[in-house]
């Protein structure tokens, strides 16, 4: 079920491992300082897409808690310790780029393997936001962690262009004598009727994977229209590369040891420093450009296996504007005169 991590596209371990870098100091977690990516990573799929649709890659070097499961019979699942965490990567627009991490709990994987009593694990499917089911070689439905999503019925098959409008009346079908009793109301509505669409079980685990894109159409619409801005900034990223403003630090982590270096037109404005940390990265620190205007530069990753990457960044200059708070110009706020 699982492959190691070398096996896995660099652009998505690329991902996990800049989330990571990300999460790394900051108050949402703790004793992450030698967190990193493990040597394996699961592929998640989803009924609506043929191909893998995420990467689960496996965070070792916490301290984390097991996910609390249910097993078959509707107990609670014994709690077991697990020091790897999980950052989860799509692979395509179809949802957000990194849609659930977590450091304090195992892989979903895992928890799925711990509550499969009746078979091996073989594919790990991703249902909902919190919710994974897994089966084995044949397709036989072995367990689930998270709420398991509902079947719907009543849904439109597409939601209207223009709202229909509506109204709703409501008034005493007979006079009140008083007001500590309030009368019984008629209600009327006119316009528009909302069909109010019906939630049930699924008949069965390959009915749910067969009838979940049509199902869901809707759901996953709208989770792929929320996730067209966040894919476009990474597709930028990756055509113009990550700014780094003057006398900032930019921390690069390496996906496994290697060698880094700089090149491009931009090399005298960014130094490169080395940091003695596991796992490998790199510090860039932006300088003062010569001009003032954007210096380009490449980040240019040779790991022992042979494998390579390039990593584009260019330096801003002091005086830029920029739409970040802590870095100037800024108007400074005048405030008004007190009245004397």
């Amino acid at each position: 079920m699982r492959v190691k991590i070398d096996e896995v596209p660099l652009e998505s371990r690329r991902r996990a491992a800049r989330h990571l870098e990300a999460v790394r100091s900051t108050k949402m977690v703790a004793g992450a300082g030698a967190a990193q990516l493990g040597d394996e990573a699961c592929p998640l799929y989803r009924p609506d897409v043929k191909e893998i649709a995420y990467w689960e890659f496996e965070v070792v070097g916490v301290k984390a808690s097991a996910r609390n499961g249910v097993n078959k019979n509707g107990d609670r699942a014994s709690a077991a310790k697990s020091d790897r965490g999980f950052v989860i990567v799509a692979t395509g627009s179809h949802d957000v780029p990194v849609p659930h991490w977590s450091l304090e709990l195992e892989p979903p994987s895992r928890s799925l393997e711990r509550q499969s009593k009746e078979g091996t694990p073989a594919r790990v499917v991703k249902l909902d936001s919190l919710a994974y089911a897994c089966e084995d070689e044949k397709g036989t439905y072995l367990a689930h962690i998270g709420q398991f999503p509902p079947m719907p019925s009543g849904l439109p098959r597409a939601l209207p262009k223009d709202q229909q409008p509506s109204s709703l009346e409501s008034h005493p079908a007979s006079p009140s004598k008083t007001d500590k009793r309030v009368a019984k109301q008629g209600v009327k509505q006119t316009g528009a009727r909302t069909a109010r669409p019906k939630l049930v079980a699924w008949p069965s685990w390959n009915q749910a994977k067969k009838q979940y894109a049509s199902a869901y159409r809707l759901h996953l619409a709208a989770l792929r229209a929320r996730a067209e801005q966040a894919w476009a900034i990474e597709a930028l990223v990756a055509k113009l590369g990550e700014g780094i403003h003057e006398g900032e630090t930019v921390v690069v982590p390496l996906l496994r040891p290697g060698k880094a270096e700089v090149t491009g037109d931009g090399v005298a404005s960014v130094s490169l420093r080395r940091l003695d940390r596991v796992p490998p990265a790199v510090a860039l620190v932006g300088g003062s450009a010569a001009e003032q205007k954007e210096q380009e530069f490449q980040l240019q990753l040779s790991y022992d296996d042979g494998t390579t990457e390039t990593l584009p960044f260019f330096v801003v200059p002091k005086g830029t504007p920029s739409n970040r708070r802590r870095v100037l110009p800024h108007p400074v706020p005048v405030l008004p005169l007190r009245p004397q």
